[in-house]
């Protein structure tokens, strides 16, 4: 169950940033409950704030360990199952996804040149090394993914439908068409992704 509220998505300004190519817009700050306030250390460094995300946006999906973007096998098949890969982020219109029909910091990832969502095959399973592939948009809670533990540059993306976070298969390899999978959200750099704006 997601425990964000609504209000994380109104906007407090109408200023735009640019950093580092992402589309960052200013997100109003939430206050602790008054019982984390009093237990909680003065000397502890506060937690970056997440940006907003603008749902409806393209952004290519980069993942900071490999260097390598979240796209679709071969770019442009249409079909449902088709995996998801990691490839050199380059101006194909396959490396790009909006992010669209946004609840929360949950999202539908769709990708710009199929129109196709990103998500676990099958739907269900909560196994680690399960692919990722793309199917239809529809209302299935395993075709949405949250945003969730920024670190001032990164997200994991975490299935709303199996509670696991998309990575590269094996996390290291900076090869082109490495297969993407879910796995535990333990914080590895593997598990986090950029999400840079791409117009």
């Amino acid at each position: 169950m997601r425990k964000h509220t609504r209000a994380r998505r109104l906007l407090t300004a109408s200023t735009v940033l640019f950093a580092g190519g992402v589309l960052l817009l200013p997100t109003p700050s939430v206050a602790q409950p008054e019982k984390e306030q009093r237990s909680g250390s003065r000397n502890a460094p506060a937690a970056p704030a997440a940006p907003a995300v603008i749902s409806g946006a393209a952004f290519q999906i980069r993942n900071p360990e490999t260097g390598k973007c979240m796209t679709v096998a071969g770019g442009r098949s249409k079909e449902n199952n088709v995996r998801l890969v990691q490839f050199t982020c380059d101006t194909d219109p396959s490396r790009r996804w909006r992010l669209t029909n946004g609840d929360d910091n949950s999202y539908q990832l769709v990708n710009a040149q199929t129109r196709k969502c990103a998500t676990v095959a099958g739907g269900r399973s909560t196994g680690n090394n399960i692919e990722l592939v793309q199917f239809d948009c529809d209302s299935d809670a395993s075709r949405r993914w949250s945003l969730v533990n920024w670190d001032g540059s990164s997200y994991e993306l975490v299935n709303d439908q199996t509670g696991k976070c998309a990575t590269v298969a094996g996390g290291r390899s900076t090869e082109n068409n490495v297969s993407l999978v879910q796995f535990d959200c333990d914080r590895d750099r593997s598990r986090t992704w950029n999400l840079n704006l791409a117009g």
